[in-house]
């Protein structure tokens, strides 16, 4: 494929979903609740990326299994925003998560179980992902989980991306967080408490001391969040803290899906890993003063991008 085509970054969703999102004055457990505001949106973590990317200036595609009439709304929705869908599919209908978040930013959250693939239907993906969409990217991200069934699927991603020498960056929790961590991935972003729920890091492990853990499991990069605290990064030789800047959110829901957009982006056109990890942090603070995930504001991002502290260690 052309060269032009390469700066694309590619938002894999292996188990899409539909979002709907409700923004009501005040949650109040046992009442019923009217939205002020409902927005419904495709979702699942590589599409919120994908989402996040494209309004922050990238150029993306976006993948996964899409099923039944669900799945082909998720298809239409995409298409409509402009982040070039390119989906195989399953019988299985898609799966809805229901998020309810009010002024104060108290949310509660639901998500269904992703719907099932069979075998072929997942070998189909991995086709598609092979010998069309991975000569058209440069970077490629793997957001949250894999169909119900599925077993190492994850890894399966990953095999395939290095195949084709295409960087990924994985997050994922749980089998599939462990199963990606065996294939060495050039990138592990995840959340503390993932780790320590996979059994990669103690309860008080630290985020650096889980991004060293990541990295000696088998990542050659991790970063590694934890809510609206510092992040931390690591390599092989380095280790790296970034300061979060304080916002008043709105709806946090996302905002790791936006940290990966922009660190990726950063990555893609080729700077340090420090600019990376700000322009990340930036966007993941800028998701939380939106109402949906991904729908960031790209001039916020900038602005608290020239406010955000890298610093590096020798391990």
């Amino acid at each position: 494929m052309p060269d032009t085509l390469l700066p694309t970054l590619l938002c894999i969703t292996p188990a899409p979903a539909i979002d709907r999102t409700a923004h009501v004055e005040r949650i109040v457990h046992g009442e019923v609740l009217r939205p002020l505001q409902l927005v419904a949106l495709p979702g699942g973590k590589g599409v919120n990326a994908a989402r996040a990317a494209a309004r922050l200036g990238g150029r993306v595609m976006t993948t996964g299994i899409a099923g039944g009439h669900a799945g082909r709304w998720i298809e239409e929705a995409l298409a409509e925003e402009g982040l070039d869908p390119q989906w195989s599919h399953a019988r299985a209908e898609s799966r809805t998560t229901y998020v309810t978040v009010d002024r104060s930013g108290e949310a509660i959250i639901v998500y269904e179980h992703p719907a099932p693939a069979s075998d072929e239907e997942f070998a189909a993906f991995l086709e598609l992902l092979q010998h069309r969409l991975l000569p058209r990217c440069g970077r490629a991200i793997l957001a949250g989980t894999v169909p119900a069934g599925i077993d190492r699927g994850h890894a399966a991603i990953v095999e395939t991306c290095r195949r084709a020498g295409r960087p990924l960056l994985v997050d994922a929790s749980g089998a599939g967080l462990l199963a990606a961590l065996d294939a060495r991935p050039d990138v592990v972003k995840i959340g503390r408490i993932e780790a320590v729920e996979a059994g990669l890091a103690p309860g008080e492990a630290t985020t650096v001391e889980v991004a060293v853990a990541l990295v000696d499991r088998g990542a050659q990069r991790a970063v590694v969040t934890d809510g609206a605290r510092d992040v931390a990064a690591a390599d092989g030789q380095r280790t790296w803290h970034v300061d979060v800047p304080r916002v008043e959110a709105v709806n946090a829901v996302g905002s790791g899906d936006s940290f990966n957009a922009g660190f990726s982006l950063a990555l893609l056109d080729g700077t340090s890993v420090e600019t990376a990890l700000a322009r990340g942090v930036a966007a993941g603070a800028a998701n939380a003063l939106a109402l949906a995930a991904g729908m960031l504001d790209p001039e916020v991002a900038r602005r608290l991008e020239g406010s955000i502290r890298v610093t590096t260690d020798r391990r």
